[in-house]
């Protein structure tokens, strides 16, 4: 008897317990709370999408390190450069005493393009680089520790981070004379090692005279991937640096004193006097080209390319967004449920919220091939229509589903904005979430978040009459 009566205890508390939870899911308060955790959910496929990105971006990055190796890599001028080997004992290695010039002017002209290997590609370049100048000997080149100059040995040295596009017609006009630059293995003493450098020897009987001005002038073509740099040798240094290319970036240890930047090509024009780049005019070195910092590139001087629009970071700035989309989704539909009395099942908040998480993906798939406007075009209206369409058969409403994607639109509107904004895309965005929050507080201020929703009210209390 009491086993029977203790199973029909336990037998009446199973739909009270059901009841309790019906009830808690059935007030605004407690539905929040589940479609909070269903978002949590979402969170995984956006997860693996995330990885999908930063794998394809991680494929670019390689796709540019190959241009990089088979084209050029960002090229570093150095030079010209007057070296003259000196002997501090017959026992001991040759030393170079390294000469900078007095005047060095570069007007470098670019030639960008971009290269593409299957959806992945690269901007590189073809440099049209004319230096001209002056050697004027300073006061202090004199023998080092007393060792006897090789003038008779001097070279003209120039280097960059690739010289395969150097064509064998080009020349250094030195001080009227014309002389033809050379391979470090055909016309040094074997102690160039793996440097890339070109050396021209003007054939000097002495050292110059002071005050004795010895002009020069070549023109040299390079190629390169993505940026290029001169490095500030020489009392009075100028650089002129232009390209048919609209989104240039100015970097270096010298800003540009003037720049021209416009819809399709840009000019620049740095000026550096008195050595402040590099700290002095002569130096000496055991190694033929000498390894001061001026070989490092923040203390060159010159611009980066940089894409127009770079695919891969406006899409995983964009799926950053994703979340918020999500939430404006969800909260969207548990206000429709509130206000209009729709009744709409997790399941169909979950399809939504798939919907959702497929824009990174399409995003991504897109804007490879069609570059990220049109790909956030296609992917956007994509979306938008499914979401509005299942929100038009989930609701039965018209009036609901145009009020959602109108809603869905606003917030892809505002997202492209706030994606193309640089500098000001964190205050647009704050500014915006404070005024969709406060939106909300306004719609929900009169609603008591206690009281059970009209459908799932409904619904507990059809439960409770067969109990009581």
């Amino acid at each position: 008897m009491s086993d029977t009566a203790s199973g029909a205890s336990i037998g009446d508390r199973t739909p009270q317990r059901a009841s309790a939870i019906a009830r808690l899911v059935a007030s605004p308060a407690g539905k929040a709370v589940a479609i909070g955790g269903l978002l949590l959910l979402m969170l995984i496929p956006l997860r693996y999408i995330s990885d999908i990105i930063q794998e394809r971006e991680a494929r670019q990055t390689e796709v540019v390190k190959e241009f990089q190796r088979s084209w050029g890599p960002a090229q570093s001028v150095i030079g010209p450069v007057l070296v003259v080997p000196y002997w501090t004992s017959p026992d001991k290695p040759r030393r170079y005493l390294h000469i900078a010039p007095s005047e060095l002017k570069a007007t470098v002209r670019l030639i960008p393009e971009l290269r593409k290997r299957g959806l992945f590609h690269s901007v590189v370049y073809t440099a049209d680089a004319r230096l001209s100048g002056r050697f004027a000997m300073p006061q202090e080149v004199t023998a080092p520790e007393g060792a006897a100059l090789l003038w008779p040995e001097a070279f003209v040295m120039l280097t960059a981070s690739d010289l395969r596009a150097l064509r064998s017609s080009a020349r250094l006009d030195w001080n009227g004379r014309s002389l033809p630059w050379s391979d470090c293995p055909q016309i040094s003493d074997g102690t160039c090692g793996g440097a890339l450098f070109v050396m021209a020897r003007p054939g000097l009987a002495g050292p110059p005279s002071q005050g004795e001005a010895l002009p020069f002038e070549t023109q040299v073509e390079l190629r390169g991937t993505g940026a290029f740099r001169l490095a500030p040798l020489g009392q009075e240094v100028d650089l002129s640096l232009s390209a048919p290319w609209p989104t240039p970036s100015f970097v270096g240890a010298v800003l540009p004193v003037s720049s021209k930047v416009t819809g399709d090509a840009f000019e620049a024009a740095w000026h550096v006097s008195s050595n402040v780049a590099t700290g002095h005019a002569v130096w000496s070195s055991n190694t033929l080209i000498g390894g001061q910092s001026w070989q490092q590139p923040e203390d060159q001087i010159g611009a980066e390319l940089l894409e127009p629009v770079p695919t891969y970071q406006m899409v995983d700035r964009a799926s950053k967004y994703a979340v918020l989309f999500l939430a404006l989704s969800f909260l969207s539909y548990f206000l429709f449920e509130l206000i209009s009395g729709v009744s709409i099942h997790f399941v169909q908040y979950g399809l939504l919220g798939a919907s959702i998480a497929l824009c990174s993906l399409l995003l991504i798939s897109l804007s490879e091939p069609l570059g990220f406007p049109q790909g956030y075009a296609i992917s956007s209206a994509l979306i938008l229509s499914q979401a509005s369409l299942y929100t038009a058969a989930v609701t039965r409403r018209l009036r609901l589903a145009l009020m959602f994607f109108a809603i869905l639109a606003a917030l892809f509107g505002f997202l492209y904005v706030v994606l193309t904004l640089e500098t000001y895309s964190m205050v647009v965005g704050s500014l915006a979430l404070f005024a969709a929050l406060s939106l909300i507080m306004a719609v929900t201020r009169h609603l008591d978040w206690s009281r059970a929703m009209p459908d799932l009210g409904a619904r507990a209390r059809e439960t409770e009459a067969p109990s009581a």
